[in-house]
């Protein structure tokens, strides 16, 4: 139990990080503002504090490993889109760093209750749950929860406190079950995606953790700030991006993507989807056949997601919250599954068993291929019959999956791990980055392949990929003005394209810090937030004056934290920043981007530059110790010079 200590609420900060230690049942907080000035927020604040806690000899499932769980610095104001939680570890997929962000009400609460940051180490002897009660902190038993399923756990808790408003994230079977690829939920539907952060916490026998808080979030200077938060939202109520996913949810990306072959096919054997097949799982039947309402988080102007509800079929009577663009890639393109309640229960059940969705249909379409070339039987698949399309089998592998029943327990591997263990020229189907199964496609769109590669957390399009190239007509001053180019180059050229993704890594670090939605920044539209309108919003709450550029800056120091990371407990280096080679060998085989390919030698050059802008060695892909010093992180400097990893 922890005693509450004042603070002084003057900014938007609750104040304090809370350790706690699972083994010991120890106890204990320090101030937030120790980091805010260097780090913001969520995601900034837990990476450093990853980096100082763990060292590289630690293995991702062992107790000394940490799971941080930290809010964004302007969750809890009335900021447009601040309700992102950011969750960070040592990821058991890539052995480096496992960074994920989620949205719900958890991150707002945990404020609430005087926290920003939670710190988890050691490993719990018997199955707990975390309490927080604001200055009443608890470890409690879980017995009665493990095993359950993740809406199973997240009803238990709130009835066990007579509170439906408790904030919870959580995890099902997968978590428990060390599923490399298991994820953490947040409030019951919110994933915590990417990078085996489940994994983490069930390995410290943590199924849960929830949290109420009745306190409140001040600003430093309130009439500034509500002039910025006017300001803010009404350009997002003029945002033709926003108003998109007003309407169609993420979901609207499907038909646009298709278009320009960015849209993943049996495993990435293509990148377009046969236009009518498209159809038969397009945002409009989703829309006119399935959806019950719109759903949206604190201070959300846009409610993006969905509630939907299948009314006839072999899933009658499934309700669920989502789906999202990425369900039509991972499902219904490299499955082939064509049939929408399918979809929705597979996304369903992945809530269920804390599944990444991304990581489970990436093993999924794995198998798939390896049993159409006849590498695998159902000898080796217990007896299931592994056709594309066949939705029936998907959903029996996500359970054997999340329990690690028979070939279910090789799946949760990844198919990185998967393709090593069994051979047999198995490891050309396995499409990953960093050892992590990447859901992008990455032929048609040059930048886009380029954020993806490099991505610190691996496989991921939301750590430096851009969407400015889905754009086109862009004013020649909008360009300038954002990303310091002339105009956004063709799709299909790889000229500018490593500024655009440099430009994003740090925008997206800082986004994640400040726990506003990523949709909502230029990311989502160039007509959205930008880095100045964060630093007003910023800037009035915590009551320091800081610009665009500063935060930049900020961003540019949590990328090189990460990438630090990465290099000393991964080992990785330049070739870990390339694409998979289906994508450099392979060109796209049908649709409007038909026979586009990634060239090696400009996928070389694209790289090279990509270095040169951050100032790291080209060759070796590893920092140089002057452009460390300069972002005031000279103590990691020391570490990698120790290492003999830096230049």
């Amino acid at each position: 139990m922890v005693t509450r200590t004042e603070v002084a609420k003057s900014n938007c900060f609750a104040g304090k990080i809370l350790y706690v230690n699972l083994t010991t049942g120890r106890m204990w907080t320090e101030p937030t503002m120790a980091y805010a000035e260097r780090f913001l927020g969520g995601r900034g604040i837990n990476n450093w504090l990853l980096y100082k806690r763990v060292k590289p000899w630690v293995t991702p499932l062992e107790s000394a490993n940490v799971l941080i769980i930290g809010a964004g610095a302007l969750v809890g104001t009335l900021a447009p889109c601040a309700s992102r939680l950011s969750v960070d570890g040592k990821s058991p997929m890539t052995g480096g760093v496992g960074s994920s962000s989620s949205c719900g009400y958890f991150a707002a609460e945990l404020k609430f209750a005087g926290y920003d940051h939670i710190v988890i180490q050691g490993r719990a002897r018997n199955p707990v749950y975390l309490w927080i009660d604001e200055d009443r902190v608890r470890i409690e038993d879980a017995a009665h929860l493990w095993g359950k399923l993740v809406s199973e756990t997240v009803s238990s808790i709130k009835e066990e406190r007579g509170d439906d408003r408790i904030g919870v994230l959580a995890i099902g079977p997968a978590g428990e079950n060390l599923v490399r690829g298991a994820c953490i939920i947040v409030d019951q539907a919110r994933a915590a995606g990417r990078c085996g952060l489940g994994a983490v916490m069930g390995a410290k026998n943590l199924k849960a953790i929830a949290v109420r808080g009745k306190g409140g979030i001040g600003v430093a200077e309130p009439q500034r700030f509500m002039e910025a938060v006017d300001r803010a939202w009404g350009k997002l109520g003029r945002s033709e991006s926003a108003r998109r996913r007003r309407e169609w949810g993420t979901l609207w990306a499907a038909p646009v993507c298709n278009e320009i072959g960015l849209f993943p096919w049996k495993n990435f054997q293509d990148d377009y989807v046969e236009a009518d097949r498209l159809k038969r799982i397009s945002p409009q039947v989703y829309s006119e056949q399935y959806q019950v309402r719109r759903l949206g988080y604190m201070s959300c102007p846009i409610s993006c997601s969905r509630i939907y509800e299948v009314k006839d079929g072999p899933y009658k009577g499934l309700i669920c919250e989502g789906i999202e663009a990425n369900d039509l890639w991972n499902f219904g393109g490299r499955l082939a599954i064509d049939y929408p309640p399918a979809i929705l229960k597979a996304h369903h059940l992945c809530n269920e068993y804390g599944l990444d969705q991304d990581n489970a249909a990436g093993s999924i379409a794995w198998a798939f291929e390896c049993y159409e070339k006849g590498l695998l039987t159902e000898e080796d698949t217990d007896g299931l019959s592994l056709e594309w399309g066949n939705y029936e089998v998907v959903i029996e592998l996500l359970k054997k999956m999340a329990y690690r029943e028979g070939f279910g327990d090789l799946l949760a591997e990844g198919s990185k791990r998967a393709s090593e263990i069994i051979g047999r020229g198995s490891e050309a189907f396995a499409i990953h980055v960093k050892g992590q199964d990447s859901m992008e496609p990455m032929r048609a769109c040059k930048g886009w392949a380029l954020g993806c590669a490099v991505s610190t957390r691996g496989g991921s399009h939301t750590r430096g990929a851009n969407l400015a190239e889905l754009y086109s007509g862009l004013p020649k001053e909008v360009s300038e003005r954002i990303w310091g180019i002339p105009a956004v180059p063709d799709r299909h050229s790889y000229k500018d394209k490593a500024k655009l993704v440099v430009y994003y890594e740090r925008l997206q670090a800082i986004v994640d810090s400040l726990g506003i939605c990523l949709l909502c920044s230029n990311w989502g539209g160039p007509d959205q937030l930008d880095p100045e309108d964060l630093a007003e919003l910023y800037s009035a709450a915590v009551g320091r004056e800081i610009t665009g550029d500063d935060l930049m800056l900020v961003g540019e120091r949590i990328h090189n934290i990460e990438k630090a990371f990465n290099v000393l407990h991964a080992g990785f280096k330049r070739q870990d920043d390339y694409p998979p080679l289906r994508f450099i060998e392979e060109p796209i085989r049908s649709g409007p981007a038909r026979g586009e390919i990634l060239d090696r030698a400009q996928f070389d050059q694209m790289l090279d530059e990509y270095y040169e802008i951050h100032g790291w060695d080209k060759e070796a892909g590893w920092q140089r110790k002057a452009q460390l010093e300069r972002l005031g992180l000279s103590e990691i400097a020391v570490d990698l010079e120790r290492s003999g990893k830096i230049f």
